[in-house]
């Protein structure tokens, strides 16, 4: 019976939410909340990119500076600098367990941000 409560947990979905993040105004401050399911996220095995690379905009898992940082809840956050479009391209991967292989992830989000 172990084995298959184990291999059911293993097909847990892998899922990166929400699907698109809301548009934005240049300079007004923005806020977004970004989850990932299926796994623990290992945070030496996290990454990510905002183009432009001074939009205004910056990335940070919950709770960072705290004992109870985790990069399975992300908050994008700050006030855009620039007009037009902001990428943000996440990569990762989640822990395994002796039953269950770590699993990887990517997503990347558009921001429109307009005057």
């Amino acid at each position: 019976m172990t084995t298959v409560l184990n291999g059911c947990f293993c097909m847990e979905k892998m899922e990166v939410r929400p699907k698109s993040l809301p548009n934005a105004i240049l300079g007004t401050p923005y806020y977004a909340k970004i989850e990932v399911f299926g796994g623990y996220t290992d945070q030496d095995n996290f990454y990510y990119d905002i183009q432009p690379e001074k939009s205004g905009l910056e990335l940070s898992p919950r709770g960072l500076g705290t004992k109870y940082v985790t990069y399975n809840h992300l908050e994008v956050k700050g006030t855009p600098k620039v007009t037009g479009t902001i990428t943000i391209k996440l990569y990762g991967g989640t822990y395994g367990t002796m039953s269950c292989p770590g699993r990887d992830f990517k997503k990347t989000y558009t921001i429109k941000v307009e005057e």
